[in-house]
């Protein structure tokens, strides 16, 4: 059985995933930011992204959102494996985006995991490493590029 301190941690580094999720979608960066370590390496290059430390990853992703009239994240199948202040966590984002253009509006799809490691700081559960692995994508055109990074 789970301890009352196991819970409480369980819950805490979920609410940390719905949160960047949402960070995202309504392009609030700073609260997208504050998710993570200063430190921390984010590595979004399986899915053509960036890889840096949060607020490099910050300005690459507020220009490749920005390119959307609408997203959406959602992150699901948390599985998170405790080891005192540390945790390594396995999770889904499901993500649907819409292109407005001169040929009217398109949705987009695609399905990441991510592989994170948390570690418990005075502010509570962040991710210090992130590696993003993409499952697949749907109706994205054929010369879709994310910008450069």
């Amino acid at each position: 059985m789970l301890s009352l301190q196991a819970l409480s941690d369980r819950a805490e580094i979920g609410d940390v995933l719905v949160r960047e999720a949402g960070a995202m979608d309504r392009r609030d960066w700073e609260t997208w930011e504050s998710q993570f370590t200063p430190d921390a390496f984010i590595d979004y290059t399986a899915n053509d992204g960036a890889r840096g430390n949060p607020a490099e990853v910050r300005a690459w992703l507020s220009v490749v959102l920005g390119r959307f009239t609408a997203c959406q994240h959602l992150s699901s199948n948390h599985e998170i494996s405790l080891q005192g202040d540390r945790a390594t966590v396995r999770s889904m984002q499901y993500i649907g985006v819409r292109t407005d253009g001169p040929e009217g509006s398109r949705v987009l799809f695609s399905g990441i995991w991510f592989r994170d490691e948390f570690i418990r700081t005075d502010a509570g559960w962040r991710i210090c490493s992130r590696i993003e692995e993409l499952a697949w994508r749907h109706n994205f055109p054929g010369d879709f590029r994310p910008p450069e990074a």
